[in-house]
């Protein structure tokens, strides 16, 4: 990742919010981003800040500067239509060929052994989540707001990685900007929704008034990607609460469905990549 016309990357120079140990703040054409320093040997990526919107009337130009971060053009960004499930969708070389730069529709996660695409998903609150294999065979970009992970999209994700022949206990994960237990206050229907998955889930949760608990969705989807196989000592939680830091981030539940979006992007590092899955294949769970 590089600023604008250099060559190596450079810790971001602008006042930022304090991040968990393991994350950094880089200079990018994008802007500000957050990189994860577990992740950043395996795959290039990139967490994206207010310095760019992805509304309708910046959509391409910061597309196009999202794309240019990942060392990609913009027909080899892959996107997805998000619909808070746990649809996982596989973008392999012959797949991405067959449909440049389109968004796939209907699932909220996306596989990619493909080291010539970067994948992308956007959130402003829900929770965006990159994942690399430490034998660079694939990478995944996760988006999970309270249905998605209700649903267990990263156990599907998961499950998705295994079928590929990739261990969960290969990866290494990175939770990015969301919002946080300090902010995220819900009602009873969301969390009976969680207890009737697992009763678990209980410790997700903290009273917060009649009827009204705060959820803490990073420690749902941390718990989640442990149950899974995946090393607690891999899995890095951001803890940048979106809510609590608009200089920085969007927040749809405080500033509306009009406020811009977040990017999570990852490419797979081609070096030592295998080809792994049928073209096209699609995991609907």
């Amino acid at each position: 990742m590089t600023t604008p016309g250099s060559g190596s990357p450079e810790r971001a120079p602008w006042a930022t919010p304090r991040v968990a140990a393991g994350f950094t703040w880089i200079a990018s054409e994008v802007g500000r981003t957050l990189q994860a320093s577990d992740l950043a040997p395996l795959a290039s990526h990139a967490f994206t800040t207010r310095d760019v919107s992805f509304r309708n009337d910046r959509a391409e130009d910061d597309s196009r500067r999202l794309a240019a971060t990942l060392g990609v053009s913009t027909d080899q960004l892959i996107g997805v239509t998000q619909v808070h499930g746990r649809t996982v969708r596989l973008v392999t070389t012959a797949a991405a060929a067959a449909a440049p730069g389109e968004a796939v529709a209907g699932a909220d996660a996306i596989v990619s052994t493909d080291p010539r695409c970067a994948i992308v998903v956007h959130a402003a609150d829900c929770v965006p989540i990159l994942l690399a294999d430490r034998q660079r065979r694939l990478v995944a970009a996760v988006h999970a707001g309270w249905r998605g992970t209700c649903a267990g999209v990263t156990t599907a994700v998961l499950e998705a990685i295994r079928e590929l022949g990739v261990s969960p206990a290969d990866v290494v994960v990175a939770i990015g900007p969301s919002i946080g237990p300090c902010c995220y206050q819900v009602d009873s229907r969301v969390r009976t929704a969680f207890l009737g998955m697992t009763p678990d889930a209980v410790a997700w949760f903290t009273e917060d008034g009649l009827e009204r608990w705060k959820l803490d969705l990073w420690q749902a989807n941390a718990d989640q990607l442990e149950a899974g196989g995946v090393p607690a000592s891999a899995i890095h939680v951001c803890r940048l609460c979106t809510a609590d830091h608009l200089e920085t981030c969007f927040s749809y539940r405080r500033e509306g469905a009009g406020t811009g979006r977040l990017a999570a992007a990852i490419r797979l590092d081609g070096s030592q990549t295998q080809e792994r899955g049928a073209a096209g294949v699609e995991r609907a769970t």
